[in-house]
């Protein structure tokens, strides 16, 4: 289109271009909810979304008189499209500055495709109006006045017609109907406008607009009277009248233009693309969030109208820096020359296509290593899955590839950014491309896999923390499977071979020197550094991870790694954020609360008459111990022994009831630690493993054990899982009996073909520890016998085939369960073994005995129907008979139903009627006057509560006192986890 040169505007021009700016985005705002508090506000409330609709069809007749005059080229709509995209641009750019925590790559994908992503309607039909302009430029011009005007006319009602009024203009798609409006606007710039037609325009014009005024809000009255009667039947558009189809607004907006016509034709092209801005910012998703975040003053309407000013400013300076710098750039100046001189639409597409097939054969070599690596990205997701079904609610699964693709679509891509991260590494070390493609191949399967295998045995993936832990191959083999062992080597074998296959037959040399590699090897490092900052909340790589769809919940392991991919899961342990830092902690807080419980504990200890060294305690994790009848759905056949019988006898004889476990088939260092500490993991902010992540940035950590004079433990496996070796140290524990410590386990029975050690044998080491010292001790006994996996062990299994239910048809499940039945059958004639053997000795021993969770059997998808089920495991506290005669209780009758496994110190004390610590004091109270803390077991992040009876529990009903001593427990957790110890140097706190 040539453009005519013609003198500034006139101060009319300005002002009129100021005044539709302001009307344009003053629409960002909803003002129906104020205006319905006026009178007449019910009729007032729909004028703006009303005034919505008719700005739409203003805004395509305005540009469709104005580009009326002659045909356009395929220029003009590239200019629009051009103007959206660098407005867009900045627009996003400053958005995500002020609001960074909305930073998503589905908006950033929308800067760069707002057709695609109806960003602005209004935008794709100008865009379509324009490549369609030159057609119904000859069109109007071929057919006589009245033609033209009964074919607009009838393809207006046709339209209304055939959509009921119904059309919602919130996808592009509908642009394509808005060209009827812009060919009415070219249609109206060229005809003669009489005085009679003008006054009648004027009353039709005054009749629609009443039409719509009373017509809109009528129809919902009757829209709302028929849904609460029940007798609406169908839906249907209240509000037809004032939709973009509706005659009557088509009628009110012609007679609109018809009035202002002469000043709109005085307008040209260049004053019409000043308005591409205004219209991206009126109709930009994020432009109601971003203009609303501004607070000038305390009145909000002054506040809007501050802001609207502020934009039509940034409007007024966008278009001038457009008109003089953007098409003046050579490569658009460029562009323009080479759309002007094409025939038509059919000769760019042709010329599009072609150049962007000779970029792609050219780069063809990038192209297909980063699809390679998205589908190699893409796959690992999928080796995560559950049969490729993904977990997406607590009680809702979804096909994999489906909710992967249509909602994790850029997880996908980061992953894909971090491989090919890697092989730009790799390409620079080695200077092959085979061989550093096989590379990231093998890394990115093998994790997956790895990570996989470790799903299916304990329920969570592979941690950084955990990495040390490859070291032990003698129990990894055995755990994993001599098969896939096998096969991981043969694999690697394959693969290597297929790499040399490939160098030497299909050699392949990138484009770009060894510094430019270099220089992407160096950026590649520096991108490996950024999962340092991927939790540190409110930093710019974490709304750039999070804008990734990278969100990490911390609380259902399965979920996140299914959801995030095994490489960004693993990137999201790598620096965890442990707990917030809590409203006034200081030393000289950490000291009053320490003062207001010593005041608190010396009232428990006027009842109390036991001091706890003088005390054995034993506190016994018992491997995966549960109680088979407690497993959902479960029904044991009459004609088996009740496995377990004895310790089920003990709830008339001891403490006993449910604990709350913070794992399913895994997390035992992390259950061995609350009993220890009496902290709980679900105060943290994200899963973690403190002997790993917490315990070791102390010199010294407090426990149970430090107000006995000898403490120990006693694990009859390995001892290096979890660090425990290190973290009983920094316990100041006096021995450590595992196998291969220079503390011989003696006794050592495996049962059936099992290769653990029985509890027989852990109880056997237990009781020689106790007869060891005469005086009192702690001792910290974890059993392995029911540790996975659980094969066929046992022979002669009278549990095979002795039970039902509905999460037990599976062939692999109803072996595994049947195994681990009579594990648990063992562990119960081992209990009954200990205790008679301790009740013979002449000293008070007390002995807390907890399974730490439940056994990787059933699928973890399962704990979101049943999560307190399945994070229940059995518990009880015994006191042998010296102890009963000496002061210890035999039982609690109070708050035994559901505990958790923080709650045993408290409940150890009360039960032997031992002297309190001021922490033992904060212990017992948050045991006493708070419903049992464990971890959300809905995999969201904050903590759970349960009551007596099972149910969970609103954290909003604490009463205040409760809520006081919740943030007491809180500040004491981060004071031992995260903060400063100012506890352990407050005398007299833990000890």
């Amino acid at each position: 289109m040539n453009e005519r040169k013609k003198k500034s505007l006139t101060s009319w021009q300005i002002i009129c271009l100021l005044i539709a700016t302001f009307f344009m985005l003053v629409q960002v705002f909803s003002f129906g909810s104020s205006l319905g508090r006026f009178p007449l506000g019910s009729v007032l409330r729909f004028v703006p979304a009303t005034a919505e609709s008719a700005t739409m069809i203003l805004i395509m007749m305005v540009f469709g008189a104005v580009y009326s005059k002659q045909k356009v080229s395929i220029a003009e709509p590239f200019r629009f499209w051009l103007l959206a995209i660098v407005t867009l641009i900045l627009y996003y750019v400053v958005f995500f500055f002020r609001l960074p925590g909305h930073f998503n790559m589905w908006r950033l994908w929308g800067v760069f495709f707002p057709l695609l992503t109806s960003t602005s309607v209004t935008l794709a039909g100008l865009v379509f109006s324009m490549l369609a302009q030159p057609y119904i430029y000859d069109l109007q011009h071929k057919i006589s006045f009245k033609q033209n005007l009964l074919l607009l006319s009838l393809l207006t009602i046709v339209g209304f017609a055939t959509s009921a009024g119904t059309m919602l203009f919130n996808y592009s798609i509908f642009g394509v109907y808005l060209i009827l409006y812009f060919a009415w606007g070219m249609f109206l710039a060229n005809i003669n406008i009489s005085s009679k037609v003008f006054k009648g325009a004027f009353l039709t014009g005054i009749f629609s607009f009443l039409v719509v005024l009373i017509g809109v809000p009528g129809f919902n009255g009757v829209y709302w009277y028929q849904l609460l009667s029940g007798r609406s039947l169908s839906l249907w558009n209240r509000g037809f009248l004032s939709n973009q189809t509706s005659p009557f607004m088509a009628l009110m907006v012609i007679s609109a233009f018809i009035i202002f016509r002469k000043v709109i034709l005085s307008f040209s092209a260049k004053e019409m693309r000043y308005f591409i801005p205004v219209i991206i910012i009126m109709e930009a998703p994020i432009s109601k969030s971003f203009m609303g975040s501004f607070r000038f003053t305390n009145s909000a309407g002054l506040n809007k109208f501050l802001i609207v000013m502020i934009m039509m400013l940034v409007c007024v300076l966008l278009g001038g820096v457009y008109r003089k710098y953007l098409f003046k750039w050579k490569p658009v100046r460029n562009t323009i020359q080479a759309l002007n001189a094409s025939k038509n639409l059919a000769e760019v597409v042709e010329l599009t296509w072609e150049k962007s097939v000779a970029w792609c054969l050219e780069n063809r070599v990038k192209l297909l290593t980063w699809a390679w690596f998205y589908i190699l990205s893409f796959g690992s997701f999928l080796i995560e899955s559950d049969n490729l079904r993904i977990q997406i609610s607590t009680a809702t699964d979804i096909n994999a590839v489906i909710f992967l693709l249509g909602t994790k679509f850029f997880a996908i891509v980061l992953t894909t950014i971090f491989l090919d991260a890697m092989f730009s590494i790799f390409y620079f070390i080695t200077t092959r491309y085979w061989t550093s493609t096989v590379l990231v191949t093998v890394i990115a399967i093998g994790w997956a896999i790895a990570n996989k295998v470790k799903l299916n045995l304990r329920g969570e993936p592979i941690y950084p923390s955990e990495l040390s832990e490859a070291a032990n191959i003698k129990t990894l083999i055995p755990m994993v499977g001599q098969k896939l062992l096998i096969i991981v080597l043969v694999a690697l074998l394959v693969i290597i071979a297929l790499a040399v296959f490939l160098e030497i037959k299909f050699p392949v040399k990138k484009k770009g020197s060894w510094k430019r590699r270099g220089i992407w090897a160096l950026v590649s490092l520096l991108l490996f550094l950024t999962p340092l900052r991927f939790n540190h909340d409110g930093g710019v790589i974490y709304h750039i991870n999070r804008g990734f769809d990278n969100k990490q919940s911390f609380r259902n392991p399965e979920r996140d790694i299914q959801v995030n991919g095994p490489v960004l899961n693993f990137f999201n342990y790598i620096d965890l954020q442990i707990m917030n830092e809590p409203k006034g902690y200081s030393k000289k807080s950490m000291q009053e609360l320490a003062s207001r419980y010593a005041k608190i504990a010396a009232q428990i200890n006027k009842t109390r008459k036991n001091n706890l060294k003088d005390q054995t305690i034993v506190f016994n994790l018992s491997e995966s111990f549960v109680d088979p009848h407690t497993f959902p759905t479960i029904k044991l056949d009459r004609s088996v022994p009740n496995p377990v019988k004895y310790i089920e006898s003990l709830k008339n004889k001891a403490t006993y009831g449910t604990m709350l476990s913070a794992g399913y088939g895994g997390g035992t260092a992390n259950m061995e630690w609350e009993s220890l500490t009496g902290l709980n993991m679900g105060l943290f902010r994200s899963t973690l493993t403190p002997y790993v992540q917490v315990v070791p940035r102390y010199k010294y950590y407090p426990t149970i054990g430090m107000n006995f004079d000898y403490k120990s433990a006693v694990h009859p496996f390995i001892g290096t899982y979890y660090s425990r070796i290190e973290d009983y140290k920094r316990f100041k524990f006096n021995k450590f009996v595992y196998d291969g410590s220079k503390y011989k386990i003696i006794d050592q029975k495996k049962l059936g073909k099992s290769t653990y050690n029985s509890d027989f044998t852990a109880y056997t080491n237990g009781l020689r520890q106790i007869n060891e010292r005469q005086g009192g001790q702690f001792i910290n006994l974890i059993t392995i016998q029911n540790h996975m996996p659980y094969n066929d062990w046992y022979p002669k299994n009278e549990y095979m085939g002795k039970f039902t239910g509905e999460l037990f048809t599976n062939g692999a499940v109803k072996q595994q369960m049947a195994t681990y039945i009579k594990g648990v059958q063992y562990t119960d004639k081992a209990v009954k073994q200990f205790i008679t053997e301790i009740n013979k000795i002449k000293k008070p021993i007390t002995i807390v005995f907890y399974g730490d969770h439940y056994p990787s059997i059933l699928s973890q998808s399962y704990t979101a129907k049943y999560p307190v089920e399945m994070h229940s495991t059995r518990y009880f506290i015994y006191s042998n008979k010296y102890a009963r005669e000496h002061g210890s209780k035999a039982k609690l009758t109070s708050r035994t139903n559901f505990v958790n496994t923080s709650d045993f110190i408290a409940m150890m004390l009360e039960q032997t009627n031992s002297k309190v610590t001021p922490y033992q004091a904060l212990l017992t109270k948050v045991h006493k006057e708070l419903p049992a803390l464990t971890i959300n077991f809905e995999g969201d992040k904050g903590f759970e509560l349960i009551n007596q009876k099972g149910h969970q529990v609103d954290p909003k009903t604490l009463t205040k006192k409760q809520q006081d001593l919740l943030e007491d427990y809180e500040m004491v957790q981060y004071d031992m986890t995260t903060g400063d110890a100012y506890g352990l140097a407050t005398a007299g706190f833990y000890k």
